[in-house]
């Protein structure tokens, strides 16, 4: 006959595992049935923004607009 204290802590140690497994599907389902009103990392709002200086000429660089008109001179 098998040793009872054996049989015992090895049912024990897959009841752990099977609840651990379980408390696992529970927080998964939680996180994909949650509704998110944004869509990324929240942004900080207050957080102040400095401009960088770039090196290049701006009068040289393409316009961002594709339906600006270069000036004629």
């Amino acid at each position: 006959m098998a040793n009872p204290r054996a049989t015992f802590q090895k049912r024990q140690r897959e009841m752990g595992l099977k609840d651990k497994a379980r408390a696992k599907q529970e927080r998964r389902a939680a996180k994909r049935t949650e509704i998110r009103t944004t869509k990324g990392p929240e942004i900080a709002w207050d957080e102040q923004v400095f401009a960088t200086e770039s090196s290049d000429d701006p009068a040289d660089a393409p316009s961002a607009d594709p339906e600006a008109v270069p000036p004629t001179e």
